[in-house]
């Protein structure tokens, strides 16, 4: 909900109620060149320039500041979260469930902020992330190659491979721009190649047809 173009997805998304809406509850800004801030005044949660921090936690390799590092305060996640989540259900139509950005939820970061979330989805009548919660992760494809042919091929494979139960696949399609190409940060240059070659993947007319013949049922949290 901090992010520039949230305007915009609501006038798509308004228009078509059947899609399912999840608020992506946001305390990072991990990009180099594109930038949010909170909703509220939460100078805890913020660097010098009143941007969220790059990360949550700690990452091997990775030197950026993160929150785990500070001294966040839980009085302002929770106001943060709460306008987030208010904005959201006020612009968007079909919202049913809250979900964590950057990690598995926000209970993995400290307890007291799963329950903050927790108290929220039940005062605005959401579900909780069902990822965060132990549902298991369809990881689809390997990372690389950034190549739609190689990922469909290997999604494919996967999915022929999985046993009954339900599953969550998690990724960022993306149509490819100068803004796509613009974003990302060291050791994740190539944003545009990974997420546009998603998107190719997710509309692939084999990859339909091979869940067709699987006897897989596509399902939104919605209907979780």
């Amino acid at each position: 909900m901090p992010c520039s173009w949230v305007a915009h997805a609501a006038t798509l998304f308004n228009a078509q109620p059947e899609i399912d809406i999840g608020i992506h509850l946001a305390l990072t800004s991990e990009w180099d060149a594109v930038k949010w801030r909170p909703l509220t005044q939460a100078p805890s949660l913020v660097d010098e320039q009143g941007d969220f921090l790059p990360m949550v936690m700690p990452r091997e390799g990775d030197v950026r500041p993160c929150l785990a590092d500070v001294d966040w305060s839980i009085d302002e996640i929770a106001n943060e979260f709460r306008a987030q989540i208010s904005l959201g259900v006020a612009m968007f139509r079909s919202v049913s469930h809250v979900s964590s950005h950057m990690l598995k939820h926000f209970k993995d970061f400290d307890p007291k902020v799963g329950e903050v979330v927790c108290d929220l989805c039940h005062e605005f009548g959401l579900a909780d992330d069902a990822y965060g919660y132990g549902l298991p992760r369809f990881e689809g494809y390997p990372k690389f190659l950034r190549n739609a042919a190689f990922r469909t091929a290997g999604f494919m494979d996967h999915l022929a491979g999985l046993s009954r139960g339900t599953y969550i696949f998690i990724d960022h399609p993306a149509v490819n721009s100068p803004e796509l190409e613009a974003t990302g940060h060291e050791g994740y240059e190539d944003v545009a190649a990974d997420r546009s070659t998603c998107l190719e993947t997710l509309v692939s007319v084999a990859l339909k047809r091979k869940i067709d013949d699987l006897g897989i049922e596509l399902i939104s949290y919605r209907d979780l």
